[in-house]
């Protein structure tokens, strides 16, 4: 599969293709695009994804208490 096939996480931006991105452990809802502050099915708790890639940006994670199960991008999954 050719690496810019794989779709980017819409929380931290890499290209994971996994449902829950273990970079940022953001679990894709399927409406993040169009609904980016508005929580839509649970998926992600009562977080949005405005709230998710602040705190993105914050903890390296979409929420503090996901710190310590998330892993640093590989090289090939850079956007």
């Amino acid at each position: 599969m050719d690496r810019l096939s794989i779709p980017r996480c819409p929380c931290c931006g890499y290209r994971t293709g996994c449902a829950t991105c273990p970079v940022c452990y953001w679990t894709h809802d399927g409406a993040a695009g169009r609904h980016s502050g508005t929580a839509v099915d649970g998926l992600n708790g009562e977080r949005t994804l405005d709230e998710a890639r602040l705190n993105y940006s914050i903890y390296g994670a979409s929420a503090r208490r996901y710190r310590d199960v998330v892993r640093p991008p590989r090289p090939d999954e850079h956007p």
